[in-house]
C-alpha cells in the first residue's frame, strides 16, 4: 500500500460495500491520526448501508472506535502524543448552538457525526478532532473502548431512571440488543436490589440476558405479544424502550405503573399515535415520560465517556458480547445477512460485530 493511502470500506451506494485505497486527507493541525484498531458495527450501521438511509454517497461508515495515534497536529496539545491509545466520541458539535454553549455536546442542532455525515473509522486510519479523543486508561482492552459509544449510551439511559443503591424496582426493558444488555449490567453494578425483566423477540440474546441475571420474556408474534401486555398491565416501576416502534413506545406506558418514570431511547421507525385513553392514563398514572439522546460528553456536570471507562477499568466487559470479528472486505457481506435477519428473510444471530481494519 502506498503511503498515501488509506484501505477503506467504502459504501458506494446502497447495499454495495467495497473496500478501496483512498487518497489520505490532509492532517490540520488540531487533529490526530488514529491508527484504527477496533470499530464496532452498530445497528444503524445496517439501515444505513443496506436500508437506503445514508445521508450521502460514498461514504466510510463506522463511529464505534479506538485506536492508537500515529501522527498529531501542530496544534495539538502535549495531553496527545504517538503511541497513546484512544477511543473516539464521533459526534463534531457546531460549538456555538444554544446546547453546545450549555456543554450539551449530543443535543447540538447543527452537528458533523464520523461514520454517517461525514467519513468514519471502517477505514486503516483516521483524522480526528483532539476534542474528540479521549485518552485510554492503561491496560484496558482496545476492543471494549471501541465499545465505549454504545455503552455510554446505556448509562445515560440508565441514569434517566433516577435510582438509588437501596432502590428495588422492578424495571422493564424493552430490546435485548447490545444497548439492552449492557443496561442490564449497569443496573446490576449499581442497583443490585433491583429485578430487571427484559422482553424481545430474540430467544438467542433473551439468553444473554439471562445469564445477566434477567427475567425474560419471549414475544415471538402478536398472540404472545398480546398476553405479555394483557399480563403486565400497570406492572413496572420503570420502563426504558430501546427497540424504536412504535408498538414498543405505546407499550412502554401500557405497562408502566403509578408513578413510573418511563425512557424512550430507541430510534423510533415510524409514527407514533396515542390515543385519547392512552393521555387519560398518562395522567391518571401521573407517568413521567423521558427522551434520551446519545451520551454526555465533557458536559458541565460529568462525562458519560469517562464513567464507562471507568466501569471497564474496572472490569465491565462489553467485548463480551462480541458475536464475531471480522475484516473490511467482510462487512458487505455481514451487512446482507444482518439486514436479512432484521427483515425476518434469513436467521442469522449476533449482538456485536467488531471490524478489524488493520487485521
Amino acid at each position: 500500500m502506498k503511503a498515501n493511502k488509506v484501505r477503506s470500506a467504502l459504501l458506494e451506494k446502497n447495499q454495495k460495500v467495497v473496500v478501496k485505497d483512498l487518497p489520505e486527507k490532509e492532517l490540520l493541525s488540531h487533529q490526530c491520526e488514529v491508527k484504527i484498531k477496533a470499530a464496532g458495527l452498530c445497528s444503524s450501521d445496517i439501515s444505513r448501508g443496506y436500508g437506503d438511509s445514508s445521508y450521502f454517497y460514498p461514504l466510510v461508515m463506522g463511529h464505534e472506535l479506538a485506536g492508537e495515534i500515529v501522527q498529531v497536529g501542530g496544534d495539538v496539545n502535549n495531553q496527545f502524543s504517538i503511541g497513546d491509545q484512544v477511543c473516539i466520541f464521533p459526534l463534531i458539535p457546531c460549538f456555538n448552538c444554544f446546547s453546545c454553549k450549555q456543554k450539551l455536546f449530543a443535543l447540538c442542532k447543527e452537528y458533523s457525526y464520523y461514520g454517517s455525515r461525514c467519513n468514519g473509522g471502517f477505514a486503516e486510519r483516521l483524522n480526528v478532532n483532539q476534542w474528540n479523543l479521549i485518552k485510554i486508561p492503561d491496560g484496558v482492552p482496545i476492543e471494549d473502548c471501541a465499545l465505549v459509544e454504545p455503552t455510554a449510551v446505556a448509562l445515560h439511559a440508565v441514569e434517566k431512571l433516577n435510582l438509588n443503591s437501596n432502590d428495588k424496582s422492578q424495571i422493564c426493558i424493552l430490546g435485548a440488543g447490545f444497548i439492552g444488555l449492557m443496561a442490564i449490567q449497569i443496573i446490576n453494578r449499581f442497583y443490585p436490589k433491583c429485578k430487571v425483566f427484559i422482553v424481545d423477540r430474540n430467544q438467542y440474546k433473551l439468553d444473554i440476558g439471562a445469564k445477566y441475571g434477567a427475567i425474560t420474556q419471549y414475544v415471538e408474534d402478536p398472540k404472545s405479544w398480546e398476553t405479555f401486555l394483557l399480563q403486565n398491565e400497570n406492572k413496572f416501576d420503570k420502563v426504558i424502550e430501546f427497540i424504536g416502534s412504535p408498538k414498543t413506545f405505546s407499550a412502554a406506558l401500557h405497562i408502566a405503573s403509578q408513578m413510573s418514570i418511563v425512557v424512550w431511547a430507541g430510534n423510533i421507525s415510524g409514527d407514533l399515535t396515542i390515543s385519547k385513553l392512552q393521555v387519560s392514563s398518562i395522567l391518571r398514572k401521573e407517568l413521567t415520560i423521558l427522551g434520551t439522546w446519545n451520551s454526555i460528553y465533557k458536559g458541565e456536570e460529568g462525562c458519560d465517556w469517562e464513567k464507562t471507562l471507568n466501569l471497564i477499568s474496572n472490569g465491565l466487559r462489553p467485548s463480551e458480547l462480541v458475536s464475531s470479528r471480522i475484516s473490511l472486505e467482510e462487512i458487505d457481506g455481514i451487512l446482507a445477512k444482518l439486514y436479512a435477519h432484521k427483515n425476518g428473510k434469513k436467521k442469522y444471530e449476533a449482538i456485536k460485530i467488531i471490524v478489524n481494519p488493520n487485521g
